[in-house]
């Protein structure tokens, strides 16, 4: 969608007739086989309509189309996007009650020939104002673009009928929580690198455990120079004699980089299943491993930059000493009332501790107080927790849509983690239920 943040004197005249375009699908989609099919002037080739859309702006649910061609004035065109369909007016007055060649065209050129894409433009019952600004929505303008998205107290407001953005990414099912001494020479040694990279960018991969050759000091037993990775398609060369932890570490991180390997970068697209299916494999190898890897004195951690980091050798500059805990976290999540609308954030703790602030990587959540890792142990936490991350662990409803949230959301999630509610005004804390939000005094 283009779109302008102007100030305008169009006013939509309360009688104005909107010809409605049902979507005929539940994806939020418009096609152009449905758009072609309400366009009734026969004589006129669809694609010969030259017209163009200069200025887009948003206001009260409505997004207004500023409609030119060579021939005719300007019109403006109002649409109006609801969960299943699309309601359209302009100011000609749809003659014969029929879709005009104006919101025709102008919706047309808008999709750019192609289907278009509406959720990110579907914001039912949040034109509320504060201060003439949008209380919980951002309208970003930029030359004819527009973007629509929460104000960043909000985190993810969950959208009437449809649940929130991006939800597609996880599921709930609870059966899938319970899958989860000093030497005066220098030295040759194996070390262990676990290489993690950070969500979103267009190297992410899943992490994995890299063995490799290292030098320690002449006085001491830190490594100070480090050598190739151990690959078990490469032959051994230098003169050391691994351990029986060491030999199974090492089958455990073959598997890990074949994995890997095989399932690449996150950011394309064709490899979204792939990375999914990976996740409880190696969940399931990071659970074996972890144990072994507290025997062995040299373990490190690195942000790796991809695949170039697997047939190289660690650079010193990016390693750091790997801090991992045997103890399990446990998400819950805190719901709390405002006055009209509803919080739900996430809460982490170990048996230790509460993890105030943490980074989210691929298959492990790293405290930020004391870089210690932390391994999910479901690919239904994976998910969940990398979903939320995208917008910043907050999510919002507002009141009138609880109950549609609770139906589509809250009832599954409340199955599978603990939920505390705490009302407006109050310290009282308790455990969720529906009639504690909806008939609290009853």
């Amino acid at each position: 969608m283009v779109a302008k943040q102007t100030k305008h004197d169009t006013d939509i005249p309360s009688d104005t007739f909107y010809y409605v375009i049902p979507l005929e699908n539940d994806d939020l989609i418009l096609t152009k086989e449905v758009l072609y099919k309400h366009y009734k002037s026969l004589n006129v080739n669809h694609r010969s309509l030259r017209v163009t859309v200069p200025t887009v702006y948003y206001d009260k649910d409505t997004f207004v189309l500023s409609v030119e061609d060579e021939k005719a004035k300007p019109h403006n065109v109002f649409v109006q996007i609801k969960r299943h369909e699309i309601q359209v007016a302009c100011d000609c007055g749809m003659p014969d009650n029929t879709l005009c060649q104006h919101a025709y065209g102008g919706m047309f050129d808008l999709m750019h020939h192609k289907d278009m894409e509406l959720e990110d433009y579907y914001w039912p019952g949040l034109e509320q104002k504060h201060n003439k600004e949008l209380k919980y929505l951002y309208v970003d303008a930029e030359g004819h673009h527009v973007n629509i998205y929460p104000r960043p107290a909000y985190g993810n407001i969950f959208k009437a009928e449809w649940g929130f953005s991006l939800d597609h990414y996880h599921q709930f099912d609870i059966g899938m929580l319970n899958e989860t001494n000093k030497d005066t020479t220098n030295k040759l040694v194996v070390g262990y690198n676990v290489i993690y990279t950070e969500l979103g960018l267009w190297f992410s991969q899943l992490p994995m455990l890299m063995p490799f050759f290292g030098k320690t000091a002449k006085h001491s037993n830190q490594i100070v120079a480090y050598g190739h990775y151990l690959r078990k398609d490469k032959a051994i060369t230098e003169d050391v004699v691994l351990t029986e932890n060491q030999n199974a570490l090492n089958e455990i991180s073959h598997k890990m980089f074949t994995q890997v390997k095989s399932v690449g970068r996150q950011d394309n697209k064709a490899n979204i299943q792939k990375w999914l299916d990976a996740v409880p494999i190696l969940i399931k190898l990071w659970q074996k491993a972890i144990p072994m890897l507290f025997y062995e004195p040299h373990v490190y951690s690195s942000q790796g930059e991809g695949h170039l980091t697997w047939n190289n050798k660690p650079v010193k500059s990016n390693m750091s000493n790997w801090r991992i805990s045997s103890e399990q976290f446990v998400i819950t999540f805190n719901l709390k009332g405002h006055k009209d609308h509803f919080i739900l954030e996430p809460v982490i703790k170990s048996p230790a501790k509460h993890i105030a602030h943490c980074r989210k990587v691929p298959l492990f959540l790293i405290d930020a107080e004391d870089h210690t890792f932390y391994l999910v142990h479901s690919a239904q936490d994976e998910a969940l927790l990398n979903w939320l991350r995208i917008s910043g662990n907050k999510l919002t409803v507002l009141k009138e849509h609880f109950i549609d949230f609770h139906n589509r959301f809250l009832r599954q999630l409340s199955e599978c983690y603990a939920v505390i509610y705490q009302p407006f005004n109050s310290t009282k804390k308790v455990a969720y239920s529906l009639y504690e939000v909806i008939a609290p005094n009853t």
